[in-house]
């Protein structure tokens, strides 16, 4: 780039600053001191302001050298020959140690973009790698680029209709015209630059870019700068590299929000299956026995029953009526659990009373067994739901009784532990087969 005018002029003040210090020694200070003075200005100019105003240092050092230094003095000229290959040498000098010197500055600062580079992108990439959600990801995006280009920052993202909208802004508080929006549909349409500082819509309050990936256009992000300044290619590579890895970033949360959902409609899929494989199991068999029961009830006409055995029929109904709401009950409760619907009432119960409710319940299925209990007295209070508990223990007593031989006696027993009480309910069944245990509780499993 061209140096800016007061450059050339710090490289012109310091040839003559340092011509007015060596002047009171004109007559001490040899030439090749002088020379040696005029190159340390030159020196100065290139390592301070660049290659232009490093060329006119070594220019007014040459003509100062000679006006000041080389006979006849004062005047641009010279009487001895040999100074013309001192001044063509200190030239050549000069201009190659400012050459020089320009060269070690310029590579000093693409040094220090390259570590400003770096250390943004890893920035970046950290902060992004950490966030999951994309108010998150918007976060971070906007952020770093406040911190590279100042300005406001605006970050717009198709929504559920497919139309372009603003979804975050830093500053907060904005105020984008309808003509600006019009310009970020474009980028999305076209996937190509536009605004301020560019070729196409150059009117603009500010620069849009699209955000993509190779795959499609994710969204546009608009930079207003500071005194609507155009970004320089530095600014722009970094800016490019943080929209490159926030796309990445935005199509990966994406495709993990896909992917749970289509995981959600699996599972919902899978426990709709189960729920429907498990009513037409286990309601199968109530519902056959009351069939069967009314039937035989309804042809009393052609086949007289006796009292005991309409007893019997009736209590047959009964129970399997119970038995069916027993196994909707339960079904209710797990979709209240599955939604989060069921809430928790837990207060300080006597567990002993829990389990005498529990064996209540069942007695007439625990009839012909031997149950056995052994809750001690002494047992803590537990902070429980005791209607929850108390069908848990339903539960596990008619699993005792499903899945044992008749007349197989169960054992409920409790103790106290270091901050828990252990309740068990056992029997002397075959027991889970060892590759059945993984799996005894997913939702409608048999074994």
């Amino acid at each position: 780039r061209f140096s800016p005018w007061r450059d050339y002029a710090w490289a012109a003040g310091i040839v003559l600053l340092l011509t007015l210090i060596a002047v009171p020694f004109q007559g001490t200070i040899t030439e090749i001191d002088a020379a040696m003075l005029y190159l340390l200005a030159v020196v100065l100019a290139s390592a301070r302001h660049g290659r232009g105003p490093s060329i006119l240092a070594a220019l007014l050092a040459v003509a100062s050298f000679d006006v000041m230094f080389v006979p006849p003095y004062g005047r641009f000229a010279v009487s001895d020959a040999r100074f013309l290959l001192t001044f063509g040498v200190m030239l050549v000098v000069a201009l190659t140690l400012g050459g020089l010197t320009t060269r070690v500055r310029e590579q000093a600062q693409a040094a220090r973009l390259r570590e400003r580079r770096t250390s943004t992108l890893y920035s970046i990439s950290r902060d992004l790698a950490g966030a999951r959600l994309r108010p998150d990801l918007a976060r971070v995006m906007l952020r770093h680029l406040h911190d590279l280009v100042g300005g406001r920052i605006t970050l717009l993202l198709p929504g559920a209709d497919g139309r372009l909208e603003r979804v975050a802004e830093l500053p907060a508080g904005g105020s984008g015209g309808e003509k600006d929006l019009g310009v970020a549909r474009w980028v999305f349409e076209q996937g190509s630059p536009a605004g301020l500082g560019t070729d196409t819509l150059p009117a603009a309050g500010a620069l849009f870019l699209p955000l993509r990936t190779p795959e499609r256009i994710l969204g546009v992000v608009g930079l207003q700068t500071p005194e609507s300044a155009t970004l320089d290619s530095a600014q722009r590579q970094l800016v490019d590299s943080v929209l490159d890895q926030t796309a990445v970033a935005l199509e990966r949360t994406e495709l993990a929000e896909s992917t749970r959902r289509a995981h959600l409609e699996v599972e919902s899929e899978r426990l709709r299956s189960a729920l429907l494989s498990s009513l037409s199991h286990d309601l199968r068999t109530p519902l056959a026995g009351i069939e069967g029961a009314a039937s035989t009830l309804l042809d009393e006409e052609r086949t007289p029953l006796s009292p005991a055995t309409r007893r019997d029929l009736a209590a047959t109904i009964v129970g399997e009526a119970q038995r069916m709401t027993r196994l909707i009950g339960n079904l209710l409760d797990m979709v209240r659990v599955e939604s989060g619907a069921l809430a928790v009432q837990r207060e300080w119960h006597v567990l002993e009373e829990i389990v005498g409710v529990a064996l209540l319940r069942v007695e007439d299925r625990l009839a012909g067994r031997s149950v056995t209990t052994r809750v001690p007295a002494t047992l803590p209070l537990v902070p429980v739901d005791d209607l929850l508990i108390e069908q848990v223990l339903i539960n596990l007593l008619e699993n005792a009784v499903r899945h044992t031989p008749p007349g197989i006696p169960i054992e409920v027993s409790a103790e106290a532990r270091l901050g828990e009480v252990l309740v068990s309910v056992a029997d002397r069944g075959p027991g889970v087969p060892e590759e059945e245990r993984e799996r005894i509780f997913d939702k409608f499993h048999r074994a």
